[in-house]
């Protein structure tokens, strides 16, 4: 039983190391989501194992678990993209705490997880999209001048824009914008940023 338990714990801290680090944080490069994503697996695959020993109520230990999650997305909106890995990082904690029958089903159900975003977030398939929060320093009131002035300061193709607040006072426009770019890295350095 203990070394069932055992093997499980390492399958659980090699996936999710490769999910939070080897992909996410490679492509996303959000270390503060790596954190909330490895602790959350760790604490869930911990909360899981004692729930299933009989020592805890289930509704107990998975309503504590809904709750924490529904304040830490609520505290920070999180693109549809962190959103999965989330998603990820909590079945990787779940299939590897829950015994199925032996190291290599659960093996195969963590690598079934990994897959996923592996091939669908891979930037060579798909075009990679970025949110970002901007205060430009001018005031645009025409939405396609507003976006063109905001495609020549980023380098890249906005596919959605939001105005949050426009100061005629101070001369600043503060936007959301989803942009389309081949280099992420690049785009996310504006994220929040005064842009002239």
């Amino acid at each position: 039983e203990l070394a069932g338990l055992g093997s499980r714990l390492l399958i659980d801290v090699v996936a999710i190391t490769a999910l939070a680090i080897g992909l996410f944080y490679r492509r996303h490069r959000r270390s503060d989501l790596v954190v909330l994503y490895v602790v959350f697996n760790v604490g869930l695959f911990a909360a899981v194992v004692v729930i299933s020993e009989g020592e805890v109520i289930a509704a107990v230990g998975f309503g504590l678990f809904a709750v924490l999650s529904i304040i830490r997305l609520r505290a920070e909106q999180l693109s549809f993209a962190e959103i999965a890995y989330f998603f990820a990082s909590i079945v990787l904690g779940l299939v590897t705490a829950v015994d199925l029958g032996g190291a290599e089903s659960t093996a195969a159900l963590a690598a079934l997880v990994l897959v996923a975003p592996a091939i669908i977030d891979h930037p060579g398939l798909l075009d990679a999209s970025r949110r970002m929060e901007l205060t430009l320093e001018l005031v645009l009131a025409d939405v396609d001048e507003l976006r063109r002035a905001v495609e020549q300061r980023v380098g890249a193709r906005v596919i959605a824009l939001e105005v949050l607040d426009l100061d005629y006072v101070r001369e600043v426009t503060r936007v959301e914008v989803h942009v389309i770019d081949r280099s992420p890295r690049a785009t996310a350095t504006y994220d929040g940023a005064v842009v002239k």
